[in-house]
Protein backbone atom coordinates (compact mmCIF):
# COMPACT_ATOMS: atom_id res chain seq x y z
CA UNK A 1 0.00 0.00 0.00
CA UNK A 2 3.20 2.31 0.73
CA UNK A 3 4.25 1.83 -2.42
CA UNK A 4 1.06 2.41 -4.44
CA UNK A 5 0.32 5.87 -2.16
CA UNK A 6 4.09 6.82 -3.07
CA UNK A 7 3.20 6.02 -6.67
CA UNK A 8 0.70 8.37 -6.94
CA UNK A 9 2.39 11.06 -5.19
CA UNK A 10 5.42 11.37 -7.28
CA UNK A 11 3.26 11.37 -10.31
CA UNK A 12 1.20 13.94 -9.31
CA UNK A 13 3.21 16.18 -6.88
CA UNK A 14 6.65 14.92 -8.15
CA UNK A 15 9.43 13.12 -6.39
CA UNK A 16 11.30 16.24 -5.23
CA UNK A 17 7.74 18.19 -3.50
CA UNK A 18 6.44 14.14 -2.05
CA UNK A 19 8.18 13.34 1.66
CA UNK A 20 8.18 10.50 3.69
CA UNK A 21 5.79 12.29 5.82
CA UNK A 22 2.80 13.24 3.19
CA UNK A 23 3.47 9.28 2.02
CA UNK A 24 2.90 8.12 5.82
CA UNK A 25 -0.40 10.74 5.47
CA UNK A 26 -1.71 9.51 3.05
CA UNK A 27 -1.71 6.06 3.41
CA UNK A 28 -3.33 6.96 6.49
CA UNK A 29 -0.39 5.96 8.50
CA UNK A 30 2.86 7.27 10.78
CA UNK A 31 5.64 8.22 9.73
CA UNK A 32 7.34 5.55 11.67
CA UNK A 33 5.44 3.00 10.14
CA UNK A 34 6.46 4.05 7.00
CA UNK A 35 10.09 4.21 8.48
CA UNK A 36 9.09 0.78 9.30
CA UNK A 37 9.68 -0.43 5.51
CA UNK A 38 11.45 1.90 4.26
CA UNK A 39 14.95 3.67 5.26
CA UNK A 40 14.41 7.20 3.12
CA UNK A 41 12.14 8.36 0.14
CA UNK A 42 14.82 6.82 -2.35
CA UNK A 43 13.93 3.58 -1.69
CA UNK A 44 10.25 3.80 -2.12
CA UNK A 45 10.95 5.52 -5.40
CA UNK A 46 13.06 2.23 -5.97
CA UNK A 47 10.27 0.37 -5.12
CA UNK A 48 8.02 2.11 -7.19
CA UNK A 49 10.39 2.13 -10.17
CA UNK A 50 10.77 -2.04 -9.74
CA UNK A 51 6.86 -2.34 -9.55
CA UNK A 52 6.16 -0.28 -12.77
CA UNK A 53 8.78 -2.61 -14.58
CA UNK A 54 6.84 -5.32 -13.31
CA UNK A 55 3.86 -4.00 -15.12
CA UNK A 56 5.84 -3.58 -18.10
CA UNK A 57 7.86 -6.58 -18.28
CA UNK A 58 5.10 -9.25 -16.65
CA UNK A 59 3.13 -8.94 -20.22
CA UNK A 60 5.91 -8.70 -22.23
CA UNK A 61 7.44 -11.88 -20.81
CA UNK A 62 4.32 -14.17 -21.42
CA UNK A 63 4.30 -12.63 -25.06
CA UNK A 64 7.87 -13.76 -24.99
CA UNK A 65 7.43 -17.49 -23.55
CA UNK A 66 4.53 -17.80 -26.41
CA UNK A 67 4.29 -20.48 -28.51
CA UNK A 68 3.35 -18.64 -31.75
CA UNK A 69 6.28 -17.81 -34.58
CA UNK A 70 8.87 -15.68 -33.98
CA UNK A 71 7.48 -12.45 -36.30
CA UNK A 72 4.35 -12.89 -34.54
CA UNK A 73 5.95 -12.66 -31.28
CA UNK A 74 8.23 -9.88 -31.88
CA UNK A 75 4.80 -7.72 -33.05
CA UNK A 76 3.07 -8.60 -30.60
CA UNK A 77 6.03 -7.55 -28.17
CA UNK A 78 6.67 -4.61 -29.11
CA UNK A 79 3.13 -3.45 -29.48
CA UNK A 80 2.14 -4.38 -26.08
CA UNK A 81 5.32 -2.77 -24.92
CA UNK A 82 4.08 0.63 -26.56
CA UNK A 83 1.18 0.95 -24.90
CA UNK A 84 2.03 -0.71 -21.62
CA UNK A 85 4.88 2.69 -22.11
CA UNK A 86 1.99 4.85 -22.67
CA UNK A 87 0.27 3.63 -19.59
CA UNK A 88 2.75 4.25 -17.99
CA UNK A 89 3.21 8.17 -19.25
CA UNK A 90 -1.06 8.41 -18.49
CA UNK A 91 -0.35 6.84 -14.52
CA UNK A 92 2.93 9.60 -13.95
CA UNK A 93 2.31 12.55 -15.93
CA UNK A 94 5.23 14.12 -14.45
CA UNK A 95 7.17 11.54 -16.50
CA UNK A 96 6.41 13.40 -20.06
CA UNK A 97 8.17 16.61 -18.54
CA UNK A 98 10.81 14.58 -17.08
CA UNK A 99 11.73 12.61 -20.42
CA UNK A 100 11.80 15.51 -22.24
CA UNK A 101 14.82 16.96 -19.98
CA UNK A 102 16.63 14.24 -19.86
CA UNK A 103 16.22 13.80 -16.35
CA UNK A 104 18.24 11.10 -14.45
CA UNK A 105 15.27 9.31 -12.53
CA UNK A 106 13.82 8.35 -16.37
CA UNK A 107 16.96 7.49 -17.48
CA UNK A 108 17.59 4.89 -14.22
CA UNK A 109 13.94 3.55 -14.94
CA UNK A 110 14.62 3.58 -18.61
CA UNK A 111 17.82 1.55 -17.91
CA UNK A 112 16.64 -1.15 -15.29
CA UNK A 113 13.57 -1.57 -18.10
CA UNK A 114 16.29 -1.44 -20.69
CA UNK A 115 18.33 -4.80 -18.74
CA UNK A 116 15.00 -6.22 -17.82
CA UNK A 117 13.84 -6.47 -21.68
CA UNK A 118 17.19 -7.75 -22.96
CA UNK A 119 17.12 -10.82 -20.57
CA UNK A 120 13.62 -11.73 -21.99
CA UNK A 121 13.96 -11.11 -25.19
CA UNK A 122 17.72 -12.80 -25.19
CA UNK A 123 16.07 -15.73 -23.59
CA UNK A 124 13.13 -15.53 -26.86
CA UNK A 125 15.76 -15.51 -29.57
CA UNK A 126 18.28 -18.37 -27.84
CA UNK A 127 15.29 -20.50 -28.62
CA UNK A 128 14.80 -19.50 -31.94
CA UNK A 129 18.21 -19.41 -33.54
CA UNK A 130 19.29 -22.07 -35.58
CA UNK A 131 21.41 -24.74 -34.36
CA UNK A 132 24.00 -24.74 -36.25
CA UNK A 133 25.33 -21.25 -36.29
CA UNK A 134 27.80 -20.25 -38.23
CA UNK A 135 31.13 -18.82 -36.22
CA UNK A 136 31.25 -14.97 -35.92
CA UNK A 137 27.39 -15.24 -36.34
CA UNK A 138 25.27 -12.83 -34.50
CA UNK A 139 24.52 -14.33 -30.99
CA UNK A 140 20.78 -14.08 -29.09
CA UNK A 141 22.06 -10.95 -26.92
CA UNK A 142 22.99 -9.38 -30.80
CA UNK A 143 19.82 -9.54 -31.98
CA UNK A 144 17.88 -8.50 -28.47
CA UNK A 145 19.85 -5.66 -28.50
CA UNK A 146 19.49 -5.32 -32.23
CA UNK A 147 15.79 -5.12 -31.82
CA UNK A 148 15.28 -3.40 -28.27
CA UNK A 149 17.11 -0.51 -29.22
CA UNK A 150 15.14 -0.21 -32.81
CA UNK A 151 11.86 -0.06 -30.18
CA UNK A 152 13.78 2.05 -27.58
CA UNK A 153 14.74 4.78 -30.68
CA UNK A 154 10.93 5.14 -30.63
CA UNK A 155 10.15 5.78 -27.46
CA UNK A 156 10.14 9.56 -27.31
CA UNK A 157 7.35 9.01 -30.17
CA UNK A 158 5.18 8.08 -27.15
CA UNK A 159 5.04 11.22 -25.33
CA UNK A 160 3.17 13.01 -28.77
CA UNK A 161 -0.28 13.32 -30.12
CA UNK A 162 -0.95 9.76 -31.90
CA UNK A 163 2.37 8.82 -31.45
CA UNK A 164 1.47 5.32 -30.25
CA UNK A 165 -0.19 4.45 -34.05
CA UNK A 166 3.23 5.51 -35.25
CA UNK A 167 5.46 3.63 -32.39
CA UNK A 168 3.03 0.30 -33.26
CA UNK A 169 3.82 0.80 -37.17
CA UNK A 170 7.82 1.24 -36.81
CA UNK A 171 7.92 -1.74 -33.97
CA UNK A 172 6.41 -3.86 -36.67
CA UNK A 173 8.85 -2.78 -39.36
CA UNK A 174 11.65 -3.62 -36.39
CA UNK A 175 10.05 -7.14 -36.42
CA UNK A 176 10.17 -7.83 -40.11
CA UNK A 177 13.61 -6.78 -40.25
CA UNK A 178 14.94 -8.30 -37.09
CA UNK A 179 13.39 -11.97 -38.40
CA UNK A 180 14.27 -11.54 -42.03
CA UNK A 181 18.06 -11.51 -40.14
CA UNK A 182 17.72 -14.72 -38.37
Amino acid sequence: MIIDVAAGLFATVGLRRTTMESIAAAAGRGRRTVYMYFRNKAEIYDAVVEMEIRQITNPLSSIAHSAEPLDVILQRYGEERARRLVDLIRRNPLLIRDFAQGHSRVERLRDKLHKAEAQILAALFRRNMPDNQEAGSPSPEDFAFLFLGMLRGNDRLLTKTDGLNEAIRLSSLSAWLVTRGL
